[in-house]
């Protein structure tokens, strides 16, 4: 049986500005110490996802944002017009970062911790640019009566050049106001959280408005590394899995078997077909693949998309 050709991962551009991601990013989550076999297993990793067409690389939301902040720039030394990275900030991280004085509570002292945050960065990932700043605005609106210190999502900066994804709260019923073009977001979708497409349904195209889809494999049940965790041997001190929440968290995968019956895809394809779907997705954020796994989740490209019957089927409407 002749074995499928490579798919190269498609571009994706954004609306009203000279500037394209990879359809696929890849988050980079290193632990806080790693022995330097590990450090190089993840650094020839992200070589080899940029052979494959990934250009876009996210340490958003990475536990240890400075290591992986650094591990990017070990793999790619050398300057890449393409490359390009994702970061996050929000006032939170903005207070924990080393600055003189109080934490960043008024607007001149927020841009002011932003703009020397971000210039941290650019010197740990050198010559890579900051494609996109997700900003968290943390938890809902302020208390009445208090002074919302806002997001610099309106402040232009000292450094223009990154474009800022507003992070989507799980509950969100409407798309906030965001007074920048392209108008980004960044939150959860996939074939089993949904819940913001209605959001993005009759968006005005002038806005270029746009996901950073994160999560495409709802935190492992659909790569099946959520099962790997489950059947990892539990310590002394762990418990057994309950059973009765493992049948819960994957009843709902079950129901989606009918999209790779036939071994047309794996259901890790299906999941990233369905998210890169939809052309308000900009980018699908996935974690590195291991090795084993590499060429399939990459490969998705050449699974077959998933058909107007399917979305019925799922409940959806293109």
């Amino acid at each position: 049986m002749a074995l499928p050709s490579i798919v190269p991962i498609e571009r994706r551009a954004l609306r009203g500005i000279a500037r394209s991601l990879s359809a696929l990013t890849i988050s980079v989550d290193p632990p806080a110490v790693a022995p330097p076999a590990a450090d190089a297993r993840t650094v020839a990793l992200l070589r080899r996802a940029r052979e494959r067409g990934v250009t876009s690389f996210d340490v958003a939301r990475a536990r240890f944002p400075e290591r992986a902040e650094t591990l990017v720039a070990t793999a790619f030394p050398v300057p890449d017009p393409e490359l390009s990275l994702v970061v996050g900030r929000s006032v939170e991280s903005l207070a924990r970062e080393p600055a003189p004085g109080a934490g960043p509570t008024s607007r001149e002292t927020l841009t002011g911790a932003l703009d020397a945050s971000l210039e941290q960065t650019r010197r740990r990932i050198g010559t890579i640019p900051i494609s996109i700043v997700e900003w968290d605005p943390g938890g809902g609106d302020p208390p009445e009566g208090s002074k919302n210190p806002g997001t610099p999502l309106s402040t232009p900066g000292t450094h223009p050049g990154p474009l800022w994804a507003l992070r989507l709260p799980a509950d969100a019923t409407a798309l906030p106001r965001t007074h920048h073009v392209p108008a980004l977001y960044a939150g959860e979708f996939s074939l089993l959280e949904h819940g913001c497409a209605p959001l993005f349904e009759g968006v005005d195209p002038e806005l270029g408005t746009g996901l950073v889809s994160r999560d495409p494999f709802s935190d492992g049940r659909l790569d099946g590394s959520r099962f790997a965790a489950v059947g990892m041997p539990v310590g002394p001190e762990g418990r057994p899995a309950d059973l009765r929440r493992l049948h819960r968290e994957f009843e709902p995968v079950l129901r989606l078997g009918f999209l790779t019956e036939g071994g047309r895809r794996t259901l890790a394809q299906a999941a990233l077909r369905f998210v890169l779907r939809w052309p308000w997705v900009i980018t699908c954020v996935i974690p590195l693949p291991p090795p084993e796994r590499f060429e399939e989740i990459l490969g998705y490209g050449s699974a077959p998309a998933i058909s107007d019957e399917e979305l019925t089927r799922l409940g959806l409407v293109k």
